[in-house]
């Protein structure tokens, strides 16, 4: 008599159990159902800001000193020699200056080329840092050496190329601008127009 009451417990379990699974697997299929009646919502990617490149601080035809800025270019390398495209988040423009309507009796002056190199802002020395890291990696140590000089801007050094007896190049660091100059180092006029040149943009962006 003792084991009737428990089969019937057994079978009552057996029966909850059944119900119990019978009810969740009807549910999960509801569930299922509802989610696929609902609108799908994809959330958004985040992706990084794209910087804007840096416009150049100078317009074609623009006069600078006697000059007028008559070629201007984009590009990655300085004096067409240092790649600088290792360096991330730099803009590099090349402007071809040269002195207008020199009559017939003067002699034709050589154009002096001006690069603008703008990096981050508030990472001027940085920056040249960065590119004079570049020409320590780039240049031929045999015919080539940097000479670290103070005497323009706030940090400028002389680069010397003894393939290019006559042509001058110096790198000068001016705030958060750094100002490449390549000129015929045999006119002594050219040497001076670079200095006024760079006078006037230390006034420009040192106030």
């Amino acid at each position: 008599m003792k084991k009737l009451p428990l089969l019937i417990i057994i079978l009552l379990a057996l029966g909850l159990f059944a119900a119990a699974d019978y009810y969740l697997n009807n549910l999960d299929a509801q569930v299922v159902l509802d989610l696929k009646d609902q609108p799908v919502s994809v959330a958004p990617v985040d992706t990084e800001p794209v910087t804007p490149a840096v416009s150049s601080l100078f317009q074609l035809n623009e006069t600078l000193l006697d000059y007028e800025v008559v070629r201007q270019v984009q590009t990655r390398q300085l004096f067409e020699k240092i790649d600088l495209s290792g360096i991330s988040n730099l803009t590099v423009y090349q402007n071809r200056l040269e002195k207008p309507g020199a009559s017939a009796d003067e002699a034709v002056q050589e154009p002096i080329l001006l690069y603008e190199i703008h990096g981050p802002k508030d990472q001027g020395s940085l920056t040249y840092l960065n590119i004079k890291l570049q020409f320590i990696a780039q240049i031929n140590a045999t015919t080539e050496i940097i000479n670290e000089d103070s005497t323009f801007g706030h940090n400028s050094f002389f680069f010397n190329n003894q393939n290019y007896q006559n042509t001058a190049f110096i790198l000068v660091q001016i705030g958060d601008h750094l100002f490449g100059f390549q000129y015929n180092k045999a006119d002594p006029t050219a040497y001076d127009d670079v200095k006024a040149i760079i006078e006037k943009l230390m006034e420009a962006f040192t106030q």
